[in-house]
């Protein structure tokens, strides 16, 4: 994972969201996979960019979910 894709996903995570990573042995990938497949996921580049959008630029644990805009809120459900 990027520095950029960790930064966009510890953010999610501190607005509330959840994260899952897995990892497997490449015998037990497919099945992960599949298991994994269609599930509701985030994309790293798009949220990211609405991120941006509002002023942001990396990870801050001690940033407030306030100063997000419904745009970005909506993101986390908030």
């Amino acid at each position: 994972m990027s520095d950029d894709d960790a930064n966009v996903y510890a953010e999610g995570v501190r607005c509330g969201g959840a994260l899952v990573s897995v990892k497997v042995d490449e015998a037990d990938a497919t099945r992960v996979e599949a298991a994994l497949d269609g599930k509701s996921g985030v994309d790293a580049a798009t949220r990211g960019g609405v991120y941006r959008e509002e002023g942001w630029t990396r990870f801050d644990p001690e940033a407030s979910v306030t100063g997000l805009d419904s745009s970005a809120q909506s993101l986390h459900g908030a």
